[in-house]
């Protein structure tokens, strides 16, 4: 790989590969120095540095995939709410009213009382799981692969559907609080 020198911030000199050698978050972008396309999704963007140091790299990564999963649930539960509502099956009630609406049938004290020491438990575990295995998973299923899917290829879409989620719900949000309408009414 060809390798140039270009002038950094207040950090000496960044070594990077050229831009051709791999997809780029920017056409002709020069990736950071710690950025070597090494890892799944790695397009040569991270302006903050937060990657320099390699431990927090890959915790980050493993955070990148976690979050992007729950965003995939999160998004197809979003979706799928809102049309079985439409269609009769389920309350139509907008997904963000949802807690709020049936807050008679489950009460937030005892939906609090439930989740926080549930997902306390989950997430204590799931960190030291990913100090012990360097890969997150559930309880003491390090890596959780149930279907047995864990390769190059299916971590790069993992990736790439993970942030296009990320994405769909970040726009959700802004269609709730401007519209005060579910996606698929704003359609």
């Amino acid at each position: 790989a060809q390798t140039t020198r270009l002038p950094s911030a207040g950090r000496g000199s960044v070594a990077a590969r050229a831009a051709a050698d791999r997809p780029m978050w920017l056409p002709g972008a020069t990736p950071p120095a710690h950025l070597k396309g090494t890892i799944a999704g790695d397009r040569g963007f991270d302006p903050l540095s937060l990657g320099v140091e390699p431990e927090r790299l890959k915790w980050y990564t493993e955070a990148e995939l976690y979050n992007g999963r729950w965003a995939m649930a999160g998004v197809f539960g979003i979706i799928h709410q809102e049309a079985l509502g439409k269609a009769g099956l389920i309350k139509d009630i907008p997904w963000f009213n949802t807690g709020y609406e049936l807050k008679d049938e489950f009460p937030i004290a005892a939906q609090l009382g439930v989740l926080f020491p549930l997902f306390g438990f989950l997430e204590l575990t799931r960190y030291q799981g990913f100090k012990k295995t360097g890969e997150c998973g559930v309880i003491n299923m390090f890596p959780f692969d149930p279907l047995g899917m864990k390769s190059e290829k299916m971590k790069e879409r993992e990736v790439k559907n993970g942030r296009l989620a990320m994405m769909a719900f970040v726009g959700f949000v802004v269609q709730a609080v401007v519209c005060r309408q579910g996606p698929l009414d704003c359609m």
